[in-house]
């Protein structure tokens, strides 16, 4: 049994605690009900049955039956695809340099945003974050679906910046992210509450070399979504020298198996992996869970908290 708090400051942070789990309970039940509508409307109009050989999304019986083999991960899974092993390594070694200074709490603290355990940005995805943005020094960033990563973009601009990177986050649904801010926050960031669709590919004109466009998205393409808006408009449109972060992507460019088997039929994977294939244009800077696979032993002995979460995050530079 915990013991109970006694001081005035350990009950507000309770207080603290539990009023932001009650407005992530009410963001969830928001979402929950959209889906559950959104599932009975697209049952109504079903060309053809989930798992048909028309469908986008899977047969799960078949998924499992085949399991050994589709969720089979070795160096060579990702064929046509140059992972810049050595270069990552190197970038890794510079990471290492910064892993002493990271600011940020295990749980939810007074002067911070972003904290290590939240549900959906732990600890490598918001260590490599921390990193990229100290080797890289950008000038701007824009973020594609904000959250517990834009928390800790923020942190890092405050304590190492000065504030002086430029932020702009676009995210349809900010609820969460506003509850997390700071005071004085607002009126440092833009905030385009839209779908990223409704932004003009202008907006992103502005990144050059080492700006970055961090991106997590719907992770689902098809037509008129904002994954094929970024495949087909934003990328061709971004400077040489811009690095560009997708969240949710893990090697060998598979979904892990619960996900697959809970239903998520995403696709975004799949779509980068075969963008990445043979090509000279785009290259891989630092992709972790890849890194995290096949040398451990060099994040247990250079970062060892990435550990902890591996994450699932991957960095691309435009070169040319």
């Amino acid at each position: 049994m915990l013991p109970l708090p006694t001081s005035q400051e350990d009950i507000q942070a309770l207080i603290k605690e539990r009023d932001r789990y009650r407005r992530e309970c009410d963001i969830f039940k928001v979402e929950k009900k959209q889906l559950l509508k959104e599932n009975i409307n697209a049952r109504r109009f079903q060309y053809v049955p989930a798992g048909h050989f028309y469908s986008p999304i899977p047969d799960l019986d078949d998924v499992h039956h085949r399991a050994e083999s589709l969720f089979a991960i070795n160096r060579h899974s990702a064929p046509g695809v140059n992972l810049n092993e050595a270069a990552q390594l190197s970038l890794l070694e510079t990471f290492a340099g910064y892993y002493r200074d990271l600011p940020f709490p295990e749980t939810q603290s007074s002067g911070h945003r972003y904290f290590y355990l939240n549900p959906a940005y732990g600890y490598s995805d918001a260590i490599c974050l921390y990193s990229m943005l100290r080797h890289l020094q950008p000038r701007r960033m824009i973020e594609v679906g904000s959250g517990y990563s834009s928390c800790a973009t923020l942190d890092t601009n405050e304590r190492f910046f000065q504030n002086r990177l430029a932020c702009t986050f676009i995210e349809p649904y900010p609820q969460l992210l506003e509850s997390l801010l700071l005071p004085g926050d607002r009126e440092r960031l833009t905030l385009l509450p839209t779908p990223l669709q409704a932004v003009p590919v202008e907006t992103f004109q502005c990144l050059q070399a080492n700006d970055i466009l961090f991106i997590d998205s719907t992770h689902v393409s098809k037509i008129g979504s904002d994954v094929n808006y970024i495949f087909f408009q934003l990328l061709p449109s971004l400077a040489a020298g811009v690095y560009i972060h997708f969240h949710d992507i893990f090697f060998p460019f598979e979904y892990p198996q619960a996900w697959v088997m809970e239903g998520r039929a995403w696709n975004e994977a799949y779509l980068l992996k075969s963008f990445l294939q043979f090509n000279d244009t785009f290259e891989i800077v630092f992709f972790n869970t890849f890194l995290e696979m096949f040398h451990a032993d060099k994040f247990e002995k250079l970062m060892p908290l990435c550990l902890k979460n591996p994450g699932g995050s991957i960095w691309l530079k435009k070169i040319k």
